[in-house]
């Protein structure tokens, strides 16, 4: 049997699942992210409607995101971003998976128009937020936080696990400081980032303890690219609840995105000592949470980073035994055996994603690997 080019196979995959600069939800929800085989073809897009833009050369959209939800996450497997202009003309549709991740891209010309990024999903409050003004020319990338706010009340996730309310938190922490974060989560639903981080600040300088402040502030300060304000205040909120591990799962993923970036820039040694600093954080947090399927998969994905392929199955397997629903483990899945020339069980995996997610944006791409990988099994 021949193994394949693997930088064919890899380059469409990979595109797939990212799990960089994704941030897992306040209540334990599973982090973006895995990457799948690559391949020369680019990742496909959902349909795209109508439009009629002013015409602008060389214009491209690229926007990588995350869903929160809080502690409960949400409940679809797949959940409709809608981009649209000021007055509600599409400008088209990315579809994020059971973690909350996304990703939208379009090339060539951009509407002349504000354009906003809009959800709306039952039980929460509706989302629209403006990426850029009329009048955006050239190429526009960004990493977009988006955090829904339930209709009913407000929630956070408690030390021990448990979920409470804000009066909850009150008769525990001082009321100023509850007022500060409740309007902080409100600004953070409006994709207010800025503006939630200040007031999640304003909460910590009245009660420096308040571990659901902190929380939320690592994750706001992620969203604003404040990669080493987000870490500080990450390792804060481990310290503050050392039961918790979700501040270790945001810890983990800033590391493995940092490890990304040192090796694109060729930077091997730092990449390498970046991945085992995101390995230890995230086995910490397992330790913490044994039935974290989003823990068990970062580690897999880092671990595969790595080069640890059996340590990486291992991970992504009891990720999906945890949750037979974390389809970016069964990606990931795809990168360890295609690496491993074990073709038939790439194989089983691929064909176990399509069938649950007969709709996937990705679909036609991992279509195209599977052929590959068929050719492959065949020598």
């Amino acid at each position: 049997m021949r193994v394949l080019s693997f930088r064919t196979i890899f380059a469409v995959c990979l595109v797939v699942v990212c799990a960089t600069c994704l941030v897992h939800a306040q209540g334990g929800q599973a982090p973006q992210g895995g990457q799948t085989p690559q391949t020369p073809q680019p990742t496909p897009r959902p349909p795209q409607p109508n439009v009629t833009p002013t015409p602008a050369p060389n214009q491209s959209l690229r926007i990588r995101g995350r869903i929160i939800a809080g502690p409960h996450g949400l409940d679809s497997a797949i959940t409709e971003v809608r981009f649209e202009t000021d007055g509600g003309q599409p400008v088209g549709f990315a579809f994020a998976d059971s973690n909350g991740e996304f990703t939208f891209e379009r090339n060539g010309s951009v509407p002349d128009q504000n354009v906003y990024a809009v959800v709306k999903v039952d039980g929460f409050k509706p989302y629209r937020e403006r990426l850029f003004f009329s009048g955006f020319r050239g190429s526009f990338e960004t990493v977009l936080t988006i955090f829904l706010e339930r209709e009913d009340t407000v929630t956070v996730s408690g030390k021990d696990g448990t979920v409470v309310d804000l009066k909850q938190l009150r008769a525990k922490i001082p009321g100023k400081a509850v007022d500060e974060y409740e309007k902080a989560l409100k600004e953070s639903s409006k994709g207010n980032r800025a503006k939630a981080a200040e007031g999640l600040e304003r909460a910590l300088k009245l009660a420096p303890d308040f571990y659901e402040a902190q929380h939320s502030l690592g994750i706001q300060y992620i969203g604003l690219q404040k990669y080493d304000q987000a870490e500080t205040a990450l390792l804060r909120a481990r310290d503050l609840s050392p039961k918790a591990a979700e501040p270790l799962i945001n810890l983990g993923t800033l590391y493995y995105q940092r490890g990304e970036s040192h090796s694109d820039a060729g930077r091997a040694e730092e990449a390498a000592t970046t991945f085992k600093k995101a390995e230890d954080v995230l086995e910490e947090s397992i330790r913490r949470n044994p039935l974290s399927s989003s823990g068990h998969f970062y580690l897999g994905a880092t671990r595969y980073k790595m080069g640890s392929y059996e340590e990486a199955e291992t991970s992504l397997k009891r990720a999906l035994e945890l949750n037979a629903d974390e389809q970016n483990a069964r990606l990931m899945l795809v990168n360890v055996y295609t690496k491993s020339a074990r073709y038939n069980e790439a194989l089983e995996q691929t064909n176990i994603f399509l069938a649950k997610n007969p709709k996937s944006p990705q679909r036609a791409a991992l279509e195209a690997i599977k052929e590959k990988i068929e050719k492959a099994a065949e020598k």
